[in-house]
This record gives C-alpha cells, sequence and structure tokens, in this order.
C-alpha cells in the first residue's frame, strides 16, 4: 500500500550552453492595459507577453484548457513527453493571472484557472459525482502506511514491503476531518497526461481526456531516462495481468491489489498559495478562492512529515522512533507527500506518507508566511494549521541560512533518512533539528542542486520575504535578518556571474575565466572576463560542491560557512531561470528601498542589471514567447538501453506494446539487479510518430559517437516553449514594472459599484453585505419600501457589511448601495430586497434531524448535507411515513440531479426530489425533500438512521452559493441537532422550522 517517491526535476542538459538566436525585432503585438496607467516597456511586454500565451494559435493550452509543460512535444526532462502537465505549471498558471487580475481588474481569469486545477489536477470530486480518491474514508492514521526501503539503483527494485519500521501517528488527519467533514486531500498530483498520450485512460473520471500518471518510482539514481509511466489509477487493465505496475516497484508476498495512488510536489501546492497571497495583496478579496488557497496550505502539511513519521532525527543511529504526533515534523518542504488506496470489492484501505528527503529548492517562505501570520490573511482553518507554518517559517529561514555557502549560493539539503532507509548517519555528518546534510537530496542523476534554476527559484522567495517584511517597518525580527542576510549574500554571488549585452568568457568545460585565463573555482568578487555582445544576456547554468555547512546551533550562534563552497559553471540562456533570477533581484533591490528609504549600493545594482537583463531578453521574443535554441547533448539516452525491468516481468502499455519487448539487453548484474534492459522508445514507441523524431534520429545516426560518448558533428538543437519558462519571464516583467517603475496599478479612478450585495432577514433587522469595491473609502447604504426607489440614505459605512434595524416586521423593503472615494461615487448597486419576519417557533417533537455538512467550500458546483434521523420518543417510527427538507437557494434556476452517496440504511432506500417555492423567501427558493422507501423498515425508540450522504447538482453543473442558504452552516462539522431542517412526519412538520 506505498507509493515510491516521485521525482520532479530538471535535466542538467536544459541549461547547458545554448546557441544564440538572432534577435528579434521588437513590438510584435501592440497590446495596452486595459485599465488607465502609465504604460511602461515593462507593463507594455507583460500584456504581450500575456496576450502571446493565451493565444490558441500559440499552442499552450489543451481542448480542456489545461497548460501544456511545453507547446512543443519531443522533449525528456522533468516530464517525458512535452504535452504532458505539471502542478508547476498550474501553480505558474496561478501567478500569471493574478498578474494580469492586476493590470485589468479582471480577476475572473484567475478563478476559472483555480476552477480548472480543481477539475483536471486535484484529484477529489470537484462536484460530478466522480470520487476521485474513492477510499480514502477508510485510512487509518494510527498506521500510515507499510515500510519499504528505498535502493541507490532501479536494478534493486521492487522493494519489499517489509514492514521493519512500524509507521508512527499521523498527527493532521482528524483536525482536517472535523475542520472539512472529510480527509480527501487538497493537493495536486504532481504529473498529467494532458492528451491521454500514453494511452493509459482516466480509470475515475473517463469524461475526461486528462489522466493521472507517474513516473519516477526507484531511487536517486533513476532518471528521467530510466523511469517507465505508469497510471495512478490501476485497475491493471495494463501492465503485468493480474498485478498491473505496482510490482516493478515494490514487492508483497501476495499479488498487489488494484489501487489509486496520488504524489503531491509541495513546491507547486506552495507556489499557489504565493500566488493568491499577492493576489489578496493587490485587491482581490473574493473569499470563494482565498478560502482554497487555506484549505490546500492546511494540507500541504503533510509536507512537512517524515515518510513513514518517524520521529525527527530519531534515525541518527539506524533506529528510527516512530512518532507519536507533531515530533515527526521537520516542518520544512520535502520533496513530495503521497496517498492512495484500493479500488474494487476488496479496496476498503487507504494510506499516507510524507517525505523524508527536504531540498533547499522546494521550500516558500511566502507561503510559510501567509499561512501564518494575521497580515499574510491565509491562515487555515484546522486548530494547529497556523501555529504549525509559524514554525515552518522561522524553521525554513534557519534552513537557508544553514545552507548558505561561503561565497552565497544554497546547498543541498538535508534527510531523515539516509540513503532512503533510515541507515545510521555517517559519522561526522553535519546536522540541521537532527536531519543530516546531503549536498544532492532525492537524486543523484544529475546531481539534484547542480542546476541553477533550483537557486533562482527559492531565493526568489526568501527575496520577496525580505521586501514583505521590510515595507511593513519589521526590520528588528530575527525573521526579518535571516530573509535579508540569505538575499544579500546570495545577490552579491550570484551578480557576479550573470550579464547583459556581454558574452563571459569560459573554457570547453564550462568554467568561467577571469582575465588572465584562469579558472574562476570560487572565492568572492570573481571578476569574470567577457566580451561585448549586444542583446545577448547570460547566467549561470550549473554548480559545483565542496564540503559541508556547520552543525545548525541556532542563527544567534551561526558565524557562516567557512568549509562549505560552490564553484559556478556552464553560462547559459535559460529563459525560465532568467526570469526567476530577476525577479530575486527586483523583489530584493525593492527591499532595500522599502528599508532604507532608497536603494542601497546593492539594491541599486540589482535594479541595474534586472533593466538589463529584461531588455535583452525581450530581443528573443519569437511570436510565441522569449526562447533560445537548445543544444540537448542528453538526447543520445533516447536511443540507450537503460530502463530497467526485473527478470519474469511482462506486461502491455496503454501505448499498445508488451514490455519489455525482444529488443531488450542484459542488465548490468553490478547494478544489483537481474533483468533487462529497455530505451526510452521501447517503452513509449509512440515517440516516433513525432514530427521531430525524424530529425533527432538522423542526428543522432550522422553525429552520435559511441565510441566518445560525444556528438561529433553536434548535438541536436530544439527551440522549446515551457509554460512556466514563459510565465517566470511574463511576470519578470510584471514585477519590474509593478516594484521598480511603480506602477501596473491604475491611475485614482472613482470606484466601481460594489459588487455581490445580499440581503438577508432577522426579527426587526435587515443584514447586509457586498464585495469590497477597489478603491473605495466608504459605502452608502439607501432603502425604499417600493421596488426601484425612490431611496432613503439611511447609512454611511467604511466595511462591507451593515445591519439595518430601523425596519419593521412584515414589510418588504429594498436596498442599494454605492461606493465613495475622493473623485466621486460609483453609481448604486444591484438593487437587492428582505422582508424581515418574527422569530418563528420549531417544532420539537420526537424524532428530529442531525445535519453536518459535508462540503465546506460555499462556492462549488455542489451542495452536500449529511443526515441522520434520531427517534428520541418511546415507540418505533416507520421511515416511510417520515420526509426531511434542506432549503437552498437554486442561483441560476437550471434542472439539478439528486444522488445519494451513501446510507447506512441503504441507498435504494433513499429518494430525494426537488420542490420550488411559490415565492423566495430569505435563504431559500428551492428545498429538497428526502422520503424513505419500504425497505428502509423502521426506526426504533432510541435509534438513529446513520450517516445518509447525500449531493445535488445542477445538469449544466454551475455553480450554487451556498453562503446565504437557509439550511447550509459550514460549522457544523460534526452531527448536531440541527432546527433549519425540518422533519415531518405524515406531512405534519414534528422538527425544525421553514424558512
Amino acid at each position: 500500500m506505498i507509493s515510491r517517491k516521485s521525482v520532479f526535476r530538471k535535466s542538467v542538459s536544459m541549461v547547458m550552453s545554448a546557441i544564440l538566436v538572432l534577435p528579434l525585432t521588437l513590438g510584435i503585438f501592440q497590446a495596452e492595459p486595459d485599465r488607465a496607467s502609465a504604460a511602461t516597456p515593462e507593463s507594455t511586454r507583460f500584456l504581450q507577453l500575456y496576450k502571446q500565451l493565451k493565444d490558441p494559435a500559440s499552442g499552450y493550452f489543451s481542448k480542456e484548457g489545461i497548460p501544456y509543460h511545453s507547446v512543443e512535444t519531443l522533449m525528456s526532462e522533468a516530464p517525458d513527453y512535452g504535452h504532458l502537465t505539471t502542478s508547476e505549471a498550474y501553480s505558474y498558471w496561478m501567478w500569471l493571472e493574478v498578474l494580469y487580475g492586476h493590470y485589468t481588474g479582471d480577476w475572473g481569469k484567475l478563478e476559472s484557472a483555480w476552477d480548472n486545477m480543481e477539475k483536471y489536477i486535484i484529484p477529489v470530486n470537484e462536484g460530478d459525482g466522480k470520487e476521485e480518491q474513492p477510499t480514502m474514508s477508510n485510512y487509518n492514521p494510527n498506521s500510515p502506511a507499510t515500510y519499504a526501503a528505498e535502493y541507490p539503483q532501479p536494478d534493486q527494485y521492487p522493494s519489499r514491503l517489509s514492514g521493519q519500521y512500524s509507521g508512527g501517528k499521523d498527527p493532521l488527519d482528524a483536525e482536517l476531518k472535523a475542520t472539512y467533514g472529510n480527509n480527501q486531500t487538497y493537493l495536486m498530483h504532481w504529473l498529467l497526461d494532458v492528451d491521454n498520450w500514453y494511452g493509459f485512460g482516466n480509470l475515475l473520471n473517463p469524461a475526461h481526456t486528462a489522466a493521472y500518471v507517474n513516473t519516477f518510482q526507484r531511487g536517486e539514481q533513476e532518471s528521467v531516462w530510466e523511469a517507465i509511466p505508469h497510471p495512478s489509477q490501476d485497475n491493471q487493465k495494463f501492465g503485468k495481468s493480474n498485478e498491473g505496475f505496482m510490482s516493478l516497484f515494490t514487492k508483497e508476498n501476495n499479488a498487489p491489489a488494484q489501487q489509486w495512488r496520488y504524489t503531491n510536489a509541495t513546491d507547486a501546492d506552495a507556489r499557489a498559495v504565493q500566488a493568491m497571497y499577492w493576489a489578496k495583496e493587490l485587491g482581490y478579496d473574493n473569499s470563494v478562492y482565498l478560502d482554497k488557497a487555506k484549505k490546500m496550505g492546511d494540507f500541504l502539511r503533510y509536507g512537512m512529515y517524515d515518510k513513514y513519521f518517524q520521529k525527527t532525527g530519531s534515525a541518527s543511529n539506524g533506529t528510527p522512533v516512530a512518532g507519536t504526533g507533531k515530533d515527526a515534523s521537520h516542518y520544512l518542504m520535502a520533496w513530495y507527500t503521497s496517498w492512495g488506496g484500493g479500488l474494487g470489492q476488496s479496496g476498503n484501505w487507504a494510506w499516507r506518507i510524507g517525505a523524508s528527503h527536504a531540498h533547499q529548492g522546494y521550500q516558500n517562505v511566502v507561503a510559510a508566511y501567509a499561512l501564518s501570520d494575521q497580515d499574510g490573511g491565509l491562515i487555515p482553518n484546522s486548530p494547529t494549521a497556523g501555529q504549525d507554518w509559524a514554525t515552518s517559517l522561522k524553521r525554513q529561514l534557519e534552513f537557508y541560512t544553514w545552507l548558505q555557502s561561503d561565497e552565497g549560493a544554497i546547498a543541498g539539503g538535508a534527510t531523515n533518512s539516509w540513503d532512503g532507509a533510515y541507515k545510521a548517519y555517517p559519522s561526522g555528518t553535519s546536522t540541521f533539528y537532527g536531519l543530516a546534510y546531503t549536498g544532492a537530496p532525492v537524486y543523484q542523476d544529475p546531481p539534484s542542486n547542480n542546476w541553477f534554476g533550483m537557486q533562482a527559484w527559492p531565493v526568489e522567495r526568501v527575496a520577496e520575504l525580505y521586501y514583505i517584511l521590510a515595507k511593513k517597518g519589521d526590520t528588528s525580527s530575527e525573521q526579518f535578518k535571516m530573509a535579508k542576510q540569505v538575499t544579500e549574500n546570495w545577490v552579491a554571488w550570484s551578480k557576479s556571474y550573470a550579464f547583459a549585452n556581454e558574452r563571459p568568457v569560459t573554457d570547453a568545460q564550462g568554467y568561467y575565466l577571469d582575465a588572465q585565463g584562469k579558472r574562476i573555482l570560487g572565492g568572492k568578487n570573481p571578476k569574470v572576463a567577457t566580451t561585448a555582445a549586444k542583446g545577448e544576456f547570460w547566467v549561470p547554468g550549473n554548480l559545483e560542491w565542496s564540503g559541508k555547512p556547520e552543525t545548525w546551533t541556532g542563527f544567534a550562534n551561526h558565524k557562516g560557512n567557512a568549509n562549505l563552497h560552490v564553484v559556478t559553471k556552464n553560462p547559459g540562456q535559460d529563459a525560465g531561470v532568467l526570469g526567476s533570477y530577476v525577479k530575486a533581484l527586483t523583489f530584493f533591490a525593492a527591499g532595500t528601498k522599502a528599508e532604507k528609504g532608497d536603494y542601497t549600493a546593492l539594491g541599486k545594482e540589482a535594479k541595474d542589471l534586472s533593466k538589463a537583463l529584461l531588455d535583452a531578453a525581450w530581443g528573443y521574443n519569437d511570436g510565441v514567447g522569449i526562447t533560445t535554441k537548445e543544444a540537448r547533448e542528453d538526447y543520445y539516452r533516447y536511443f540507450t538501453k537503460e530502463v530497467y525491468i526485473p527478470n519474469g516481468w511482462s506486461g502491455k502499455t496503454g501505448q499498445g506494446n508488451t514490455i519489455p519487448g525482444a529488443a531488450a539487453t542484459a542488465s548490468d548484474p553490478s547494478k544489483g539487479g537481474n533483468g533487462t534492459y529497455s530505451s526510452y522508445t521501447d517503452i513509449r514507441p509512440n515517440i516516433t510518430k513525432d514530427p521531430q523524431w525524424s530529425y533527432l534520429k538522423d542526428k543522432y545516426t550522422t553525429s552520435w559517437n559511441n565510441q566518445t560518448k560525444k556528438w561529433d558533428k553536434g548535438a541536436p538543437e530544439f527551440t522549446y516553449h515551457r509554460f512556466w519558462s514563459q510565465v517566470d519571464m511574463a511576470t519578470a516583467y510584471a514585477e519590474y514594472d509593478r516594484l521598480i517603475n511603480n506602477s501596473g496599478t491604475t491611475e485614482p479612478t472613482a470606484p466601481k459599484a460594489p459588487a455581490n450585495v445580499k440581503a438577508s432577514a432577522g426579527d426587526a433587522q435587515v443584514t447586509l453585505s457586498w464585495s469590497k469595491a477597489t478603491g473605495a473609502d466608504s459605502y452608502t447604504v439607501k432603502r425604499s419600501t417600493t421596488s426601484g426607489g425612490p431611496y432613503t440614505t439611511v447609512a454611511t459605512v467604511t466595511d462591507s457589511t451593515y445591519k439595518d434595524t430601523g425596519v419593521v416586521n412584515e414589510t418588504t423593503y429594498y436596498y442599494v448601495a454605492s461606493a465613495t472615494n475622493s473623485l466621486g461615487t460609483s453609481p448604486d448597486s444591484a438593487e437587492v430586497s428582505a422582508k424581515p419576519t418574527g422569530t418563528p417557533i420549531p417544532a420539537t417533537g420526537d424524532v428530529i434531524a442531525q445535519y453536518r455538512v459535508g462540503d465546506t467550500n460555499p462556492g462549488d458546483n455542489q451542495i452536500r448535507p449529511l443526515f441522520r434521523v434520531v427517534n428520541k420518543g418511546k415507540e418505533a417510527v416507520d421511515l416511510k411515513t417520515v420526509k426531511l427538507r434542506y432549503y437552498f437557494t437554486v442561483d441560476g434556476d437550471k434542472p439539478q440531479e439528486f444522488h445519494c452517496d451513501y446510507a447506512q440504511l441503504g441507498s435504494g432506500n433513499v429518494q430525494g426530489r426537488f420542490v420550488k417555492l411559490d415565492k423566495a423567501v430569505t435563504g431559500a427558493d428551492y428545498y429538497l425533500e428526502i422520503s424513505f422507501g419500504a425497505g428502509a423498515g423502521s426506526l426504533a425508540a432510541g435509534a438513529n438512521t446513520g450517516d445518509i450522504q447525500v449531493r445535488l447538482n445542477k445538469t449544466d453543473w454551475s455553480n450554487y452559493n451556498e453562503s446565504d442558504d437557509f439550511s447550509y452552516d459550514a460549522t457544523k462539522t460534526s452531527y448536531t441537532d440541527w432546527g433549519k431542517t425540518p422533519l415531518y412526519v405524515n406531512d405534519q412538520r414534528v422538527w425544525g422550522l421553514e424558512p
């Protein structure tokens, strides 16, 4: 019942030297900001790139509206095919739409992006009735998963599910269930086959073309070239007969069961939360989607836990101790968290794991701040979530401080499970809160911390936090001091190796050279030799590491890492890395100004370098995005036999072929296995139909030298438009414009009319609410007893709510609201009405209804109330005489569907019908009437029916707004006597009240 890790990695060749392309003419598009603002080159370029990304002709999105990893398909790096996608791509999409909303005031595109994410890559029932975590309710938090060791080589798999170490206790499950009504993990699975290229299909939601898949499962040496794609929903239709694909990865005494399993890359979900933090800061206030970000952050805490919930640091001597709660949390963002469960008749089980390995590149201090600080504004609803994230914020900042080399680059990370098997730490190992230092956590082919992108991604977030804290005046806290120190040292190091309008001089092995032609092998303030190269940009590609950090004893005791060093190498033209790098420089520069009142000398250097790099990069815009040609030296591996398959294993893939197949070669016994090797093309034959395949094959045939292992006539070259890379560049222009130009915001104008005005009547009172209007200083509420007015002003308020107590019962009142600032007053809002009434008296009989909420998201496309009928009387009640009502607003009258997902007395014995009210009342224009068939039998005195789990939706799957529904209460997360779900016996109300 255990999923092995999924590795989310970047190929080293992705960042090697690129062949230049001629700069293109500027001004391909002439888009202008949609709102009144002073256009700058950066704002114009952001909107042009946005238009390119969203243009269907560019090819970034699928028919289902999903962003591809890349426009091009012949690609093998983290995803091994360009038209897969990742949770990373989705998180970048959020960031893109946040800044578009900032420029245009159109936040609907952000909400649509989140809806798409929820529909296709967060494997929950998004309202279509399809359960994508169908057995998660069977999860036992006291026994999360069965232990299986990790091994260095793929050839040593499958790994036996030995249970050698008992799992610790999961301390989050109970509070997540109590908060949200279930424990279905609200996180993205990391890899999605957008066009079903692998051919496995979406088993649990066949209406979707996009299918959940996975690749990496077999240890730190398993590269993308050695992985075997497999479905995340495995009913054993593919793979080995009666075993599916699981028997490649884990070994059991019996055949593996049919199962579903998902793996989350924590950095992606953290980036989505980070984006929503900035949306909130930039004026977005729709609580429905902000609450979704909070929920994602709530579940993201599983990424803080050791893989098998072992106590942090307990395995340093090779004898791990099972955790009993938060003592198994390292409070860092680990490489992944995974969860899964059974399929079919015997599928009543589920499991969950964290991860023992924490990489510096996955930490996100902005998300931790947003999820823990009141000013961050996204503290999740679970009782301990805010404190967990506060601890994580400090721990992550300490982690960066601990890992910062003498030069300023950030070293790899740490693990709670040496070699993935809880081995004793080697003598002299440096530790961090009990975790062992490792220079390349998680994977070794190529080493995980050699790519410069793993520097730019995380330090950009630290630079953001430095800016956030400086801007709010927090310049004395330990968090501020660490964020500033890490960013300042990193910028000072990296700027020496980044260039605009000049080209660094390197030798054949990619080492930077000084003016005397000597290699620069680390040290501070290096002087790299350059040649003039107008219009070019260059950033580092790879790093070499030596030494180790000192064991961590706290920030106050930390004196730096004189014995931890980095050599910077391989300048390249990776546009995505450039985008992240520019944002890091930009936020740092803005932070120095926020702290000091003006740019420091280093801050000004960072600002000027950012501007020069952005200007140079624009010359590489080819009309689809900013890109350069890449020489892919690793692509000979398309043809080499490297994919290990153990002897005796044979199975079918979704592309119709059988693996390993007749072309397989014997495996290398020195790697610990007994089997065969296949190639990328043996496993995925459809790649040979790719339009670029003939070019690659011809290049391999004519240029690859199998003796020297080099490309005699040059490596194959490709021009890629990666979605994340283009968004990184687009947002770099926007952030520079916002933070340095101080633009991207509208010129002050009078506010628009308040939207989403709602009126709720009570006893001699009416409560009004509305969405905040951008730029509003105050709101005027007007009232009339006649629809359409004339209206009389009853109040001027600064908040977005008002309670009108100057009303009498049984009179209908009509309201409008307007917004005002120093430049004027908006038109009136749409009219709403309410009729206050005296408090009704609920019926209180012997048969009552209990209710709990099954879905705390009030703005999605389903309503999920859960009920129990309780007989408190002394006589049995025939259930076929009992009816129960649930009152709600349909929010756009469409045909509706009723489902009984589960009932202890039998789902077939529960019926539902929709009744439209003759006249809508406050909180309801419909009710769902639940009744029982003869098979339900009678309800004995003192007994209850047990769970009755129902669900309703509109046939077009449009959203409801439950927040103002009479019977809905998001706080009822456990069964409670609930008078707002009236109950009837023989059509006479015996419990509760009607609206």
